[in-house]
């Protein structure tokens, strides 16, 4: 198969995200599936450069057991930045937990608004 075109569109359902499609010369379609992130940083610009990545791992599946060509024992960039992506979104959690914790308990809520009472001016003559 040839690839000579590709297809990008908004993927319907619960983990909404794109759907690439890659287009062969005989009328073939691969399709890959992405699901939205929970930091919603998948886009339409990084959809295909992420896709790509998800048929590279999936042509070399199994290899890796079998100690075939390109077997390596390094964890690739994809698997590493979604490592990364799922601790800072633990970390972020951690944080929150913390903040939560040195504050409670508190004798009144910490306030999200800010209020201003009006001054009466004082008119001098």
């Amino acid at each position: 198969m040839q690839i000579i075109g590709t297809e990008i569109s908004e993927a319907q359902g619960a983990n909404e995200g794109f759907l690439v499609e890659f287009l062969g010369d005989g009328g073939e379609r691969v399709s890959v599936r992405l699901a939205q992130s929970e930091n919603g940083g998948l886009s339409r610009e990084n959809a295909l450069a992420k896709a790509q990545v998800v048929l590279l791992h999936a042509s070399r599946f199994g290899l890796a057991e079998e100690g075939g060509e390109g077997a390596t024992s390094e964890p690739s960039d994809a698997v590493e930045s979604l490592r990364q992506e799922q601790g800072e979104r633990g970390r972020g959690d951690s944080e929150l937990e913390e903040g939560l914790e040195d504050t409670f308990p508190a004798s009144d809520p910490v306030s999200a608004t800010h209020t201003s009472t009006a001054g009466v001016s004082e008119n001098k003559h």
